[in-house]
This record gives C-alpha cells, structure tokens and sequence, in this order.
C-alpha cells in the first residue's frame, strides 16, 4: 500500500513539492536487495522534499502464493489506480526478473493509459538471462516497457550496458546506484578508530551476508575455505542471510570444514555492522550482482572486500585498492586472495580505509539522492518541452 508516514523534517503544507514521485516495488513482508532499496529511500523523505520532490511507496504483493497472487489482482491493482487518481506525476517502476517484471509491467500499462510519466528501474543482474530464455510476449512487453518509459535508470554501469542492447535511443539512461544510510553513519567511527582487521575473535573470519543460493558463489567460498585450512591457514566463514541451510550444512561437510562455517541468521542494525566490523574481509563470489548492497555496507565499515568481475562489483571494487576481483567460479584464486588479506593486516587496513572513502565519494545518501533528484528533473524537463 501506499505508505503515508510523515517526516518531523519535511516541508510545512504551504510549501508544496514540485513533483510527487511515486515508487513502486515489494513489500508485505517480502525480503531482498529492492525491498532494502526501498526502505533507504522512505527513510530519506526529508532530503528529497527539500529538493522538491514529494516520495511515497506503492507496496505490491508477490506471487509467492495463490493468495497473494489473488491479494496483487483485488487488492493491489484497485489500491494503486487510486492512488494515481490521488494526483502523481511521475510512477518509479523497481524492476527484477520473473514475477516482479510481471507485476510492475501490468501496473506499467495502467499508468500509461492514465497518461502518468514513469521510469523504468532495474536491479536485477540476471535480466539478460531472463530475456533470453522468455517467449516472444515477454520479449515484446519487455521492449514495451523499457522503450516506453520516459526514463530507464540502471543500478550498475554493467547493468546499464546490458539495458543499451534493449533500450534503443528514446531516452538518456541514468546509472544510480544504492545506498547503505545506518553503514554510512558508522563510516565516520571506522576512519578515526580504525577497526582491527582481523575482528576481535581468536581465528579470523570471512564474512558473507546474503542469500544462501548457488549463485551467490557459496560453492566456491565453502571450496576456498576448505582450501586454506588444509594449507594451515586457519580460518572461519560466516554466514549471514537466509535460505536451504541444511544443504549448504551438507556442502560444509562434503568439504570438511563444517566445524570452520558458521550460519548466524537474517542480520539486521548494529549486529550486522558488528559481524562486518569484526571479519578479517567481506566475501561476496557471485555469478551475477546488479550491485551489492552487503559489498556496500562491509565498505561502509572499513572491511577489504573480495567479489567476482561481474556486474556491480566492477564499480564498487577497485581493484587491488579497496580489495581483489576474482574469476567467477575460481575457487583457488578466491582462496589465494583471501590468504593475502589475512595474512597481511596492514594490507587489509589499508584496502578497508580506501573502502571507505570510496564508498563515501561515490554512494552516500547526499550523492544519491542528488541523482535520483537530477534524473527527476530531467523527465520533468522533457515533459515540459514536450508541451511546449
């Protein structure tokens, strides 16, 4: 639904917003990287309506299940129509694959024919292979809706480089990137006390925090670990997420390191800045990242961290700077270069300051929002040239 929290920060009634932005993505209970883009976002009311740009968020439910399915056609879609009809100029569409393309599609097509303006968002790293494996409807409603919208917003610039295949060249393309607001408040305390980099345990760690799924390279982490440990270099990995733990338990043991993993459950506020805080580095082998918001936050804190050469993790990442790029599915490099990061503490120390900054530079709640603001104002722009 609609969410309609007030900020004690925001304009008084008699100063409007010059346009009233209206996002729309998961919600009702439902976990994962938009879900997290958009609560950073309703967090950040107050900087946007000082810009001039009144946020609210259209929770849509999943089809998880056949209720929920019923909940999106009777509920949702009735809900989301009047709040068009309520008076919104611009609809801000979050985008993955399967069925929330489905859904923001169908809602798409109503904005659409109430003549609304909308932008067309993706997070998902795995687009091009959905693409790829559709049928011709959703080929076609895929090029509807990219080509369609009045702007097409990527998360990553590898992702924007995949959108170029489909987009055509109605519009600019926008490269904005996410946000880690309670990460970033910490990143002050992590440059003037600079956390040890190898946490306050005995053994050192390696953090991940995500999905417990194949293509979050778990293989790979569980393979290197079990690499390290048969060198003598000991080390633990921990888990932070959700999924099929039993049958990364079984992987574990299959490894033989399942006295050196550790599965610490769905993080969330100072305990997960705490888990990253405490590692030796943060690891995140996937096969496909839009962007990477756990890469973000371990930044955030000051923690070297080590992912693929895919997607989000060629911007986050500088190479040999802030941390390492591995190959994809190369469990051995994976494992050399955790081992030079533990082994080393100065090095760790310095990728986890560089971190920092970079994060700091380049995705603080100030710079983001500032891009969301200017790509705004340059639909609104066209829109008015349009008219003109």
């Amino acid at each position: 639904m609609v969410n309609k929290r007030r900020d004690n920060n925001a304009r008084p009634p008699h100063e409007p917003a010059s346009m009233r932005v209206l996002h729309v993505g998961p919600g009702q209970g439902q976990r994962g990287g938009i879900a997290s883009v958009l609560a950073e976002l309703g967090a950040q009311r107050a900087r946007f309506l000082h810009a001039g740009v009144m946020l609210a968020i259209f929770e849509t439910h999943g089809f998880q299940s056949l209720r929920s399915l019923l909940c999106f056609l009777l509920v949702d879609i009735p809900c989301f129509l009047f709040a068009l009809l309520k008076g919104v100029d611009l609809i801000h569409f979050h985008v993955s694959v399967r069925g929330s393309f489905y859904r923001k599609f169908m809602l798409y097509l109503l904005a659409r024919l109430c003549g609304k303006k909308t932008i067309f968002h993706l997070h998902a790293g795995n687009f091009q292979y959905f693409w790829t494996r559709s049928g011709s409807a959703t080929r076609k409603a895929v090029l509807c809706f990219i080509r369609g919208a009045d702007a097409v917003v990527a998360v990553s610039s590898a992702i924007a480089a995949e959108l170029r295949i489909h987009q055509g060249v109605a519009h600019d393309l926008h490269v904005i990137g996410n946000t880690a607001y309670s990460a970033e408040l910490a990143a002050g305390a992590a440059l003037q006390d600079f956390p040890s980099a190898t946490g306050t345990d005995a053994m050192p760690y390696v953090a991940f925090a995500g999905r417990f799924t194949e293509g979050k390279g778990l293989d790979e982490l569980l393979r290197a670990v079990a690499s390290l440990n048969r060198q003598g270099i000991e080390v633990e990995l921990r888990l932070a997420g959700a999924g099929d733990m039993a049958r990364w338990n079984r992987a574990a043991i299959d490894c033989g390191v399942s006295e050196r993993v550790r599965f610490v459950g769905w993080l969330q506020g100072d305990a997960k800045l705490a888990f990253y805080r405490d590692a030796a580095v943060f690891c995140m082998p996937s096969h496909f990242e839009a962007f990477g918001i756990s890469t973000l936050e371990a930044m955030f804190i000051g923690r070297p961290v080590i992912g693929t050469r895919v997607g989000g993790f060629l911007d986050l990442v500088e190479e040999g700077v802030t941390g390492y790029l591995v190959r994809c599915g190369d469990a051995d490099e994976l494992a050399e270069r955790i081992r030079q990061v533990v082994e080393s503490p100065d090095l760790a120390r310095a990728m986890g300051r560089q971190a920092v900054s970079r994060a700091l530079s380049r995705y603080s709640v100030d710079a983001i929002v500032g891009q969301y603001v200017r790509c705004y104002r340059k639909v609104g722009d066209s829109q008015r040239e349009r008219l003109i």
